[in-house]
């Protein structure tokens, strides 16, 4: 006898009938709900309406009800962008935003309102595959919020961030750099260039860039350091020649409980493998950059005259 598991009219799932949390006017008349019925719900206070043509059916606007009306109101094709498409990835660099960014296609007569921002594009991108609403890729949605971002230090937190979690790669972002707006990627350009180069951090890519700046002997960033039992250490900059490193001992990389104590014994490991170890606190690079990049230029002078190496 054949069981119910066996039929293939088993009910879906998801009842397609069912009121979602997020409705516009047109699915909801493809409901069965007339425009009096509509109305009636939305002068009682059972639906609140959030965008034009698009309610509410219960008490609580939720983060993913937001994110979802911004979509329905967009229409079938609308993927977020920005940081409203990357926030749900647990980014230290990317808040919830105030503003929804929507990508719909070039010839949609949508328009932004309230806290929508429309933006047509002819580069449309497909959503990314996560659950979810409709999602723009990383690589494209980080471009997008980069170029609104003013300070260099947030473009560089973010796209470190997105690389070093390795949600996209640093030629995902060329890629959208190279097909994308040229105005105002002057701060994109530089961030994906310094990730390129090793940067792990904003603190980091700064502190790079004032060394090359000031004609630092040539430096590896982010380098693997083999331990004689088999371990090995991650430093943030290395002259392999002088056996010298450079920690930027950033917050936000070494600020976990313990971490203190992991910075030290490496420090230990190190100095014992015969490594000269300078570290510096970010903000010490920021508000003191010629003692900084004096300072290490000094300690690298004196490594080389101790080891007899031309630097």
């Amino acid at each position: 006898m054949r069981t119910s598991l066996d039929d293939h009219r088993l009910p879906p799932l998801v009842d397609p009938t069912a009121l979602p949390r997020i409705v516009t006017r047109d699915h909801a008349r493809k409901l069965g709900y007339s425009a009096n019925s509509i109305q009636h719900r939305l002068d009682s206070g059972q639906w609140r309406r959030v965008l034009p043509r698009t309610f509410l059916t219960l008490d609580t606007l939720t983060w993913i009800d937001r994110q979802r009306a911004a979509l329905a109101f967009a229409g079938r094709d609308a993927v977020l962008s920005g940081a409203a498409a990357l926030t749900d990835l647990g980014l230290r660099s990317v808040t919830r935003p105030d503003s929804l960014l929507v990508l719909v296609p070039s010839t949609a007569r949508v328009r932004s309102t309230g806290w929508v921002r429309i933006r047509p594009t002819k580069r449309l991108p497909s959503r990314a595959l996560r659950p979810g609403p409709a999602c723009a890729p990383v690589a494209r949605a980080t471009a997008d919020l980069a170029l609104e971002r003013r300070r260099l230090d947030d473009v560089r937190a973010l796209v470190t961030e997105v690389v070093r979690r390795e949600l996209c790669t640093v030629d995902d972002l060329i890629a959208e750099l190279d097909v994308g707006p040229s105005n105002g990627s002057a701060r994109l350009r530089d961030a994906i260039e310094e990730a390129g180069e090793g940067a792990w951090s904003a603190p980091e890519a700064h502190a790079a860039r004032l060394l090359h700046a000031a004609h630092v002997p040539r430096f590896k960033q982010n380098e693997r350091i083999n331990l004689p039992n088999g371990d090995w250490v991650y430093v943030d900059f290395l002259w392999r020649e002088l056996r010298a490193v450079l920690e930027i001992d950033s917050q936000e990389h070494h600020g976990m409980p313990g971490d203190a104590d992991q910075t030290s014994d490496r420090h230990l490991v190190l100095e014992t493998l015969g490594f000269s170890v300078i570290h510096r606190k970010p903000r010490f690079v920021y508000r003191q950059p010629e003692k900084f990049t004096a300072g290490v230029s000094s300690g690298l002078a004196g490594r080389a005259a101790a080891l007899g190496v031309r630097s």
